[in-house]
C-alpha cells in the first residue's frame, strides 16, 4: 500500500470514531433530558458542560456518562493550562466543589480563547 492509501485509512478510521464519540454523547444527552434537564446554556468542550438555570444544576456529558451538580456544589470556575516549552497548551475550564482543593471536573478547549469566553459565560449565566 502507498503512504496516500495509510492516510485515507487513517482518515476514514479517525472520522469513524469521531462519529462514534458525538453518537454516545448524544445518547448520554437524551438520558440527561429524559431525567427532567433542560439546557439552558451549553459551553461545549469536552467533556460537554451543560446548564440547567431553572433547577440550578450543571451537567458534565461524556460518551459513558453524565453526572449533574448542583449550583450550590461548586465553589469557583477558572481556566487552567500546561506550560509549553513554546507556548502554553492545553486550555481547561475547571469546576472546583465547596471544600475541595484539587480540580474536581476538566472541561478541555480547543484553545485559550474559546476557555476564556466560555467561563465569562458561565459566570454570567450563574449570576
Amino acid at each position: 500500500m502507498t503512504s496516500f492509501q495509510w492516510f485515507v485509512i487513517a482518515l476514514v478510521i479517525i472520522a469513524g470514531l469521531g462519529y462514534w464519540n458525538w453518537n454516545k454523547t448524544d445518547q448520554q444527552l437524551k438520558q440527561l433530558q429524559a431525567t427532567g434537564f433542560t439546557v439552558s446554556e451549553d459551553f461545549k468542550g469536552s467533556p460537554r458542560l451543560l446548564l440547567d438555570l431553572n433547577r440550578q444544576e450543571v451537567a458534565v456529558v461524556d460518551p459513558k456518562n453524565y453526572e449533574i451538580i448542583a449550583f450550590s456544589a461548586v465553589e469557583k470556575l477558572e481556566v487552567i493550562y500546561d506550560n509549553g516549552t513554546e507556548v502554553d497548551q492545553n486550555y481547561r475550564l475547571v469546576l472546583y466543589f465547596v471544600g475541595d482543593k484539587q480540580p474536581s471536573k476538566e472541561i478541555a478547549y480547543a484553545d485559550e480563547w474559546t476557555a476564556k469566553k466560555q467561563l465569562k459565560k458561565s459566570v454570567r449565566s450563574y449570576s
